[in-house]
């Protein structure tokens, strides 16, 4: 899956970030991260989320406190040096077996190269060199997210549970 991924998606490059990201990185990993915007949200009323880059250094800084490892795989295009897209993934310190997945998401522009697909991928061959103990990531969808869900069953994630989210307008 990587290979044919990789394949589709010649004119990138991935980039792996450990912990906190490059102060050189930040402000253009700030305009990609609003990418998650987005994202299927079914039928809660949300409105899209502001990523200025202390946003999200606050969250690498509160995951690392957490005792998180945190690893960001991610996409640049090669001619425009433009972040393309990213995933996330937290190892747990106390229970390292574990993973975490947070945002996966590809910039509008740069849709439709495998980049959902090549980023999940990247990111399970890194942590399968950084992280040899990890036993498991959790990850979660929208049950609209018909695109990030056919990947995840592509890459033989399987259905735990089921959540639901409730939102009430004050």
């Amino acid at each position: 899956m990587y290979d044919e991924a990789q394949a589709a998606a010649t004119a990138y490059e991935l980039l792996r970030v450990v912990g906190r990201t490059p102060d050189d990185l930040l402000d253009r990993v700030a305009v990609m991260t609003a990418a998650i915007n987005d994202a299927p949200t079914d039928d809660l009323d949300i409105e899209d989320e502001v990523f200025p880059p202390e946003r999200v250094r606050n969250y690498e800084d509160a995951t690392l406190a957490r005792g998180h490892r945190m690893y960001r795989l991610m996409a640049q295009h090669r001619e425009t040096g433009e972040l393309a897209g990213q995933t996330i993934v937290a190892v747990e310190a106390e229970r390292p077996t574990i993973g975490h997945q947070h945002d996966t998401s590809v910039t509008r522009g740069h849709r439709g190269n495998r980049l959902g697909l090549l980023l999940k991928t990247g990111m399970l061959r890194w942590l399968h060199e950084a992280e040899p103990q990890l036993e498991t990531v959790d990850t979660w969808n929208a049950e609209s997210n018909d695109h990030m869900i056919a990947v995840n069953e592509q890459l033989g994630y399987q259905v735990l549970g089921r959540g639901l989210q409730f939102q009430r307008s004050l």
